[in-house]
This record gives structure tokens, C-alpha cells and sequence, in this order.
């Protein structure tokens, strides 16, 4: 069986992390927590990874790729401890020697799943388990639905990687969404049941689309993209990159602009889109990205 030696917090102590207050009324009067407390410093940069527990070779995959872009970044990953996706993201964060943070729906001493054992006890020793139940309090269907509010509150942004029309993960995403706090969700197959609840965030509005994992830093402000190399532009392409701004114009401005034909500027264009130094606007007319 698994230690029970949780230790007790309260909204008082230095310890309690602070987006918890966004919860209000509905904040925790209490955390139990095992493991090292200095790890409570990792609220500062942490992002919660949800989906499935019956989670596909392709959201392992892509939970992976997620984890290890943040990892890199300095960030610690939340979760739920389920199986599945949970897994995928703690293991993952604790093979990169990150800090990883299990928020139980039951007590401490009531750790589910029991065939996650083995993780739970090496989160306790690398990064925090957490709970509100007090001892004694064995995990529940409501309680699960309960305990995703504090995954969402505690994370700088929700990530659904897979996740299928009823997981809980799609509840933890509502109450991110409540809380102010960005939602991001990996899209799938159309014909995929295991991607239909992210693929119903992303129709819905209800979360932003994530296609590349190595994006998500960048979104969230953790790095600095990277400046495309100029080096290898062609002449038609220098010309098309002096004539355009950051704010996006017609296509005959550019045009005159740059000196260049109809049929120069479109070749020209492709080439800095290629590059990453322009991108079409949303009033069909262009922009350069830096």
C-alpha cells in the first residue's frame, strides 16, 4: 500500500497557490498535498494535459509532443493521474526530470486507479500530489467532476489532447473556460470517436485550434519566435518583403510598391509565405510576420 504521510495546507499558509483564488466561493478550504513543498513554486509556469483514459497510439503521441515542448520551456504539467492521457503526461514530465502535479478526486490515502500506483509514488518524491478530500474520502463520480476545477484553476491553460464526446476532460476545459483560462485542443480524424470531443471544442469555439505541440510555447508567451533566415531570398522576394508591413494591404498596393508584375509578386509572395515571412490577412490581402 501507499504512504498516507500527506501534509495539510491552508489558504493561510505562504504555500497556497494563488490561482486558486479565481475559484471564489468555490475555492478548496483545504489542499493535502504529498511531496516536496518547493514544487508549489511551479504554479508559476504550468499548463494541465486532459483527455481519455482509452487514449490512441495517436494521443500518446501528440501528449508526448506536448509535454516535452513544454518541459523544455521550463513548464510543469498537471493532470488528473487517470489512465490514459493523465499517464501519458506525467510519465512523460517525470522522464524529463520536470515537475509533474496529480490533482485525486479521493483522499490521499485513497489513490485511484490502484494500477497507477508505481506513478503516484514516484510523483509524491519528484512533484506534488493533491487533493482536497480530507483522509478517509474514497474518489466518486461527482467528485472527479469536482476535482477538475482545480486542474483548470491551478494551469495557466487547459490542453485537451484526445479526448472522445463525454470524457472529463471536456468538463475541465468548461471550467477553464468559466475561469478565464486558455483552452487549447489537438484536433483528430472527423470519423475518430476517440478525437470527437476535442474535434467539438475546436467547431464550437469553446477551444483554440492546436496543430504543431511546438506552438503552444509560443502562445503562451514562454518564447520568443524565432526570426526567419533572409539569407536565401531571391531578388523578387526581397522586393515583395521591402514593399510589405505588419499591417495587412491589398495586393495591387504591393504591387506598386515593389515595382514587381502580377505574376512576379504572386511567385514572390508564395516564396516569403514559404519562409515564414508573410502571411495572407483576413482581408485577403498580405503582411509580413516581423
Amino acid at each position: 500500500a501507499l504512504r498516507s504521510d500527506a501534509q495539510l495546507l491552508l489558504p493561510t499558509d505562504n504555500l497556497w497557490p494563488k490561482a486558486l483564488t479565481a475559484l471564489g466561493d468555490h475555492a478548496p478550504i483545504a489542499l493535502w498535498f504529498r511531496g516536496n513543498p518547493k514544487n508549489f513554486a511551479s504554479f508559476n509556469r504550468a499548463v494541465a494535459i486532459v483527455g481519455s483514459r482509452t487514449c490512441t497510439s495517436y494521443g500518446q503521441r501528440v501528449t508526448a509532443d506536448t509535454v516535452t515542448g513544454l518541459v523544455k520551456e521550463g513548464g510543469a504539467t498537471i493532470s488528473g493521474g487517470a489512465l490514459g492521457v493523465d499517464a501519458v503526461a506525467h510519465r512523460v514530465t517525470l522522464s524529463q526530470e520536470a515537475v509533474t502535479v496529480a490533482v485525486m478526486a479521493g483522499s490521499l490515502d485513497n489513490l485511484y486507479p490502484s494500477g497507477n500506483w508505481q506513478l503516484f509514488d514516484e510523483i509524491s518524491h519528484t512533484g506534488l500530489l493533491l487533493s482536497e478530500m480530507a483522509p478517509g474520502s474514497k474518489p466518486t463520480r461527482w467528485r472527479f467532476l469536482q476535482r477538475n476545477r482545480l486542474i483548470a484553476a491551478l494551469s495557466e491553460a487547459v490542453v485537451v489532447t484526445e479526448a472522445g464526446w463525454r470524457s472529463g476532460s471536456i468538463n475541465t476545459a468548461s471550467h477553464a473556460n468559466v475561469l478565464n483560462r486558455r483552452v487549447f485542443a489537438v484536433p483528430g480524424p472527423i470519423n475518430s470517436p476517440s478525437s470527437a470531443g476535442c474535434n467539438r471544442l475546436i467547431r464550437d469555439q469553446l477551444a483554440e485550434l492546436l496543430l504543431d505541440a511546438a506552438d503552444l510555447p509560443l502562445e503562451l508567451g514562454w518564447r520568443e519566435p524565432s526570426i526567419p533566415d533572409q539569407s536565401s531570398l531571391g531578388s523578387l522576394e526581397l522586393r515583395a518583403l521591402d514593399a510589405l508591413t505588419t499591417r495587412e494591404q491589398p495586393f495591387e498596393t504591393i504591387a506598386i510598391a515593389s515595382g514587381l508584375s502580377r505574376a512576379e509578386l504572386t511567385l514572390a509572395l508564395g516564396g516569403l509565405q514559404i519562409a515564414q515571412l508573410a502571411l495572407r490577412g483576413e482581408g485577403n490581402g498580405w503582411l509580413r510576420t516581423h
